[in-house]
């Protein structure tokens, strides 16, 4: 069994993947507090469905972008999680998620506040994420792309009527996240590592004062 985890924006969010492909979910729209949050609802959701830890033999976690606090809080999970049930650990993108089952010609859009829109194109080709302008964002979508997806898209959409908003939530859903994961090849897979376009908001100090 796969569990997924989603930690990433402001909905705390678990899954479990059968093998017979049938999906159990939970979604809450926390904003904050996801430290606190996830262990108690991955409990639950457990043994909502008469499972235990012991059934679970891969994990699977969104990378980012997104929160800081969050990212950290579903990696660290997982990655311990993995580590104390001897299974594999599984990364994917939040632009993987929001792009999966969708037909090519998609743009994956998230609002990073600070006039940033977090993105990458879907359209058959490899692209790489960006962090653009939200003024600027139009100019890295190219003409055969005008399906838009996540809490970005509203923004974009405003500065043109060729695009079309599939949804705006804020996060992914996580039945994606594990599907994806069902997928991935696991012998040998790295450890997820988080995927920051931005730099974090607390930095060290350049002074340290000592006691006298």
């Amino acid at each position: 069994m796969l569990l997924a985890l989603d930690t990433s924006g402001p909905f705390c969010s678990t899954a479990l993947l059968k093998q017979d492909g049938s999906t159990t979910e939970r979604s809450d729209e926390i904003g904050r507090g996801h430290a606190e949050h996830l262990m108690p609802m991955l409990e639950e959701l457990l043994e909502k469905q008469s499972d235990s830890w012991a059934d679970i033999n891969v994990i699977a976690c969104t990378t980012g972008p997104g929160s800081f606090t969050g990212l950290r809080v579903g990696l660290a999970a997982a990655r311990g999680l993995a580590l104390g049930l001897n299974c594999p650990c599984i990364g994917v993108t939040v632009f993987e998620a929001f792009s999966y089952g969708i037909s090519d010609g998609l743009a994956v859009t998230i609002d990073a506040r600070r006039g940033e829109i977090w993105m990458q194109l879907f359209d058959g080709e490899t692209h790489g994420s960006l962090a653009v302008k939200v003024e600027q964002v139009h100019e890295f979508i190219p003409a055969d792309v005008g399906q838009l997806i996540g809490s970005g898209a509203p923004l974009v959409a405003e500065m043109s009527d060729r695009f079309t908003v599939i949804n705006d939530k804020a996060s992914p859903p996580i039945s994606a996240v594990a599907k994806i994961a069902s997928g991935r090849k696991l012998e040998g897979a790295e450890k997820p590592k988080p995927l920051y376009l931005r730099s974090p908001d607390a930095k060290p100090q350049n002074q340290t004062r000592v006691a006298g």
